[in-house]
């Protein structure tokens, strides 16, 4: 294809929808995790859905906590990082994951958001699963499950996971943090 020379507002044009373009591969790459090439992130949400279907063969489920905003100082009744052996209860995390509801696209009024997250990996005897993050705070968005879900109309999910890790007063309070 040959550009005309005579009308430069193509070559804008044409700079903007390649501006446009590379701007939502980068998306769609932090989307999927942060620093993943796109041709990762594609094959990321293609496997991410196959945690729904492998449920029963779960033996390990590894939550780590991450805090965006460093000066939070938020303080948390147990550690960053926790794993869970116990089949029954971890497999019962993952189930109430997959019957999460899809996010809503519009219309949403999240409250505050303060940078609290989880990141839950699963993995069974061969084979580990896509990282699923959970935010504790704001619109409470989890994703890594082939499309954003959320736990704000959802509150069993924290009380879930929290059993699961064995802490004493599960629920979604414990998992935001305290001041």
């Amino acid at each position: 294809m040959r550009l005309r020379t005579a009308r430069p507002w193509h070559r804008v044009g044409i700079v903007a929808v390649m501006c446009c373009a590379g701007a939502w591969a980068l998306t769609a790459a932090a989307s999927a995790g942060g620093t993943a090439r796109p041709s990762e992130s594609v094959a990321r949400s293609v496997a991410a859905p196959a945690l729904c279907s492998s449920v029963a063969g779960l033996d390990r489920l590894v939550v780590g906590r991450a805090d965006a905003l460093a000066k939070n100082q938020f303080r948390f009744a147990f550690p960053d990082v926790v794993t869970v052996t116990d089949a029954t209860a971890l497999r019962r995390v993952a189930r109430a994951l997959c019957a999460l509801p899809k996010m809503p696209r519009t219309g949403l009024h999240c409250p505050a958001d303060w940078g609290i997250s989880y990141q839950l990996t699963f993995a069974s005897r061969s084979h580990t699963f896509p990282v699923v993050h959970a935010e504790a705070t704001g619109c409470q968005k989890v994703t890594g499950l082939g499309g954003a879900r959320w736990t704000a109309r959802s509150p069993q999910f924290w009380r879930t996971l929290g059993e699961a890790m064995g802490l004493a007063h599960p629920g979604l309070v414990v998992f935001a943090g305290s001041r």
